[in-house]
């Protein structure tokens, strides 16, 4: 008897110092995109759940901050499947579902006779939210397990009724972000 339970405490004396060594992996990745931000201005952030070595779920966030620019907003959960040797980074394919909101205006013009010249008039505002599904691939990068780099890009094609919004079939979704792994 003393036999068998010193066994079973070798047995999960074991299983319990492997537990602890896998689960020191970090597995959560966040991620801003600093080129958006200066060039358009947008703010693109993600965040992803790392769900093994070579899978993770997350939820990607583009946002307009410029009032110059139609109001814009998408929301795209995403699966991603990698490539690499390393944990969670290399190449990898992703499918996405992008949530897309948008507020658009639409202007016309007009000709005034007493001053000779066209101007513009604000006829309409309308918003609009469209579901897609798209496709994307793309590359991360891990340094000394905590910077994360990323470069990835996508397409998605709407649905929705496009003659009554005006808008197009495809969106996309794009990543050139520095982050942090925790």
């Amino acid at each position: 008897m003393k036999q068998f339970l010193l066994a079973i405490a070798l047995i999960l004396g074991t299983l319990s110092i492997h537990a602890q060594e896998t689960d020191k992996q970090r597995k959560n990745d966040i991620l801003a995109d600093p080129i958006l931000l200066i060039a358009v201005p947008m703010a693109n952030v993600s965040y992803e759940r790392l769900i093994k070595k070579d899978m993770g779920i997350g939820i990607n966030a583009m946002i307009t901050l410029s009032s110059e620019v139609d109001d814009f907003k998408q929301f795209s959960p995403y699966f991603r499947y990698y490539m690499g040797k390393k944990y969670a980074s290399g190449f990898f394919f992703e499918g996405f579902i992008p949530v897309t909101f948008q507020n658009d205006a639409y202007y016309s013009y007009r000709y005034d006779d007493i001053t000779n010249s066209y101007f513009y008039i604000n006829d309409a505002k309308k918003n609009s939210t469209t579901v897609g599904i798209g496709f994307g691939v793309g590359g991360k990068w891990v340094i000394k397990n905590r910077l994360v780099i990323e470069a990835s890009g996508g397409i998605a094609r709407r649905f929705g009724n496009f003659d009554k919004y005006d808008i197009g079939e495809l969106t996309g979704k794009v990543m050139g972000g520095i982050g942090y792994r925790f």
